[in-house]
């Protein structure tokens, strides 16, 4: 293993929550994580979309990663976090947030087992996962489409509580109405509404969790017409009632 593939730092932990927790910071994610859901099921409010990780997942957190997440359970939530930092802070820069699915649990089984009494054994296991996972994680780069949207992505995440038209997205990326739409669903994978009312519900989120604002409140904040609307459009990305978030 070359230098600038060894880790600096290395932290394991086993979360354990009952029924529905939230979770993930809007700030950057500063050291990659790694984690593996043990029990329960989680989805992952990422980049406009939703992305779900079961029990046996594994869950790689890049460098750089913003999200939010919502945890269900019945009632146990349980899963392993695995927080890192390489000797080079850009190593492996190309890999980004991602689920491997049905990831066998022995080696964070073993982590767990030696992490308070023999850390460096611990440390040890590490490396042969991460030595695994590189080898089956994909590699992500921008494609020509996506650089195409781009500006109508930025333009969403930061005014994504105010009106926005389809044609002041287009403009931004100098397409026609229906060529941009047709491009941004193919890019991301979902439409411009369905994106902004991803990035509001992110946003909300961090409300419930962070603030004390009332429901109707954190509505107007993230840009909803209405709290009933609100409600509905949360229920339908999360599955659950704000109130029940919260």
């Amino acid at each position: 293993m070359q230098n600038n593939c060894l880790i600096s730092n290395y932290s394991f932990h086993l979360y354990n929550y009952q029924g529905i927790h939230s979770a993930g910071p809007k700030v950057y994610f500063y050291n990659p994580c790694i984690g593996y859901v043990k029990k329960g099921y989680a989805k992952f409010f990422y980049k406009g979309q939703i992305l779900y990780a079961y029990e046996g997942d594994l869950i790689y957190i890049a460098y750089g990663t913003k999200y939010h997440s919502v945890w269900s359970g019945s009632p146990d939530i349980e899963w392993y976090s695995i927080t890192f930092a390489f000797k080079s802070q850009y190593e492996f820069y190309e890999y980004q947030f991602q689920i491997l699915k049905d990831y066998p649990s022995e080696l964070f089984d073993k982590m767990n087992e030696t992490y308070e009494n023999s850390y460096m054994l611990s440390v040890s296991y590490f490396y042969q996962l991460l030595d695994d996972i590189y080898q089956k994680l994909e590699t992500t780069s921008e494609t020509v489409s996506y650089l195409t949207i781009e500006p109508a992505v930025e333009y969403i995440e930061n005014n994504y509580n105010q009106s926005i038209s389809i044609s002041t997205l287009a403009n931004l990326c100098h397409c026609s109405e229906s060529g941009f739409f047709k491009l941004f669903r193919k890019s991301t994978g979902v439409t411009p509404i369905a994106y902004k009312h991803n990035i509001m519900i992110q946003h909300s989120l961090d409300l419930l969790s962070h603030t004390n604002l009332s429901i109707e409140e954190i509505s107007t904040r993230v840009g909803f017409s209405s709290s009933n609307y609100f409600r509905k459009i949360f229920i339908k990305l999360t599955g659950k009632t704000p109130k029940e978030l919260r």
